[in-house]
């Protein structure tokens, strides 16, 4: 089988404790919010659901 429904994103085990890549993962994650291909689901945490993976990548390759 293919996985669960959602894609959960989390800040800290993207990044650690390093502030700066927080800061720029929250900005890229609330881009994604603002086009409603993610949803903020508390602090830190993201959640993607997973037909809208494709997409994502997609926009992430385009701002990088």
């Amino acid at each position: 089988m293919g996985g669960g429904f959602l894609v959960a994103v989390r800040t800290r085990d993207v990044c650690g404790v390093d502030r700066r890549c927080g800061m720029a993962v929250h900005s890229l994650m609330m881009s994604l919010v603002e086009k409603g291909l993610a949803r903020r689901f508390k602090k830190g945490t993201y959640i993607i659901e997973r037909g809208a993976v494709e997409e994502v990548l997609t926009a992430l390759r385009e701002w990088i």
